[in-house]
């Protein structure tokens, strides 16, 4: 990456103090920058770190006349900074366009252009990979698979036969998606296998995290929502529908046929039990096992998940239980010894 100052804040925004031709070849913290990185200053509290500063140039949200470099003042100082991430990132993954000579794709594999497919790769046949689609090496994509423009798909990630990806998506190293939905029947003490025959439909700019599992439908579709964002180690089981811009966090696990609504916030380590629906802008605590549906805007924590102030108020008695304890043990030995309690308490 290599940026003049005054570019950089053409594409964030702000007014450039100081010298807008500092050529900006790097990102860094105010504490780990050096020469050639730009860097940001979060708010005032964050003054004092920034004085010491070895990077080239600061955003920042308001002057700081005691730094003696360069600066882009902007409101947001935060957001405009991650719009230089966002350039530097792209930049420094940017990878190679074309075919690999080792990736094995399909006669009928449709690729877009400027795609980039890596080395071991396998595309099948009816598959179709959109524009400026970045596939790293051992990457399977199954046939009549569809994957949207500008999507990115990290090293070993598995995508079964027939999955629809939006464009814009990022899917992190080990995950899979497409595989079989966890559907038996009981007959006569055994387990016979119900086909999962439906499909995965993921919208665009949503991301998945590393070792996540996206299980397609029995019948028809599991449904991942635009803007979606889901953590390392979740799992997403069969006809699962997740609505718009919901996020999971680390281990999350949603079972069959759950309906998440938009806007919901699952924090790590939460279960969802099958068929629950979870009205939309929840939020759940994390560790906490939902049982049952969810009205709209609920925040709720705990195992069995309740409302986030009566689980708080559990938590307090419990931890209170063993002082209460001591206390009515000695109030029962003092009626006792004064002959006030003659019947054996149980305590």
């Amino acid at each position: 990456m290599e940026y003049t100052l005054r570019e950089i804040c053409s594409l964030t925004g702000g007014i450039v103090l100081g010298d807008g031709s500092t050529k900006i070849t790097g990102v860094g913290s105010l504490e780990g920058a050096g020469p050639g990185d730009i860097t940001f200053v979060k708010g005032e509290e964050f003054i004092r770190n920034a004085l010491n500063t070895e990077a080239s140039a600061l955003v920042t949200h308001r002057e700081i006349k005691e730094i003696k470099r360069p600066q882009i003042v902007v409101e947001k100082p935060f957001l405009a900074f991650v719009k230089v991430l966002q350039i530097y990132s792209k930049e420094k993954l940017k990878r190679p366009q074309g075919i690999h000579s080792k990736a094995l794709v399909a006669k009928t594999a449709n690729i877009g252009k400027e795609a980039s497919i890596g080395a071991y790769s396998v595309i099948e046949e009816g598959a179709v990979i959109g524009v400026r689609v970045t596939i790293y090496p051992m990457v399977y994509i199954g046939q009549n698979t569809q994957i949207g423009d500008d999507t990115l798909i990290y090293p070993r990630v598995s995508i079964r036969e027939e999955v629809s990806i939006g464009k814009r998506v990022i899917i992190h190293s080990g995950t899979t998606i497409g595989g079989d939905g966890f559907g038996y029947l009981q007959v006569e003490g055994r387990h016979v296998k119900i086909p999962q025959v439906g499909t995965i439909e993921i919208g665009d700019d949503v991301e998945i995290g590393c070792n996540v599992t996206i299980d397609r439908a029995t019948l028809d579709k599991t449904v991942i929502g635009r803007g979606v964002k889901i953590d390392n180690h979740s799992h997403v089981a069969h006809n699962v529908i997740i609505g718009e811009d919901t996020m999971l966090i680390a281990y999350a696990k949603i079972a069959g046929g759950a309906v998440i609504g938009k806007n919901v916030m699952i924090a790590e380590d939460v279960g969802i039990t099958d068929h629950a629906i979870i009205g939309d802008g929840c939020v759940i605590g994390g560790g906490s096992n939902v049982y049952k549906s969810l009205k709209p805007g609920s925040v709720v924590w705990g195992s069995p998940a309740k409302p986030i102030m009566e689980e708080k108020r559990l938590q307090s008695l419990l931890k209170k239980l063993p002082s209460l304890r001591e206390t009515l043990k000695k109030l029962t030995k003092t009626l006792k010894e004064q002959g006030i309690l003659k019947d054996e308490v149980d305590h």
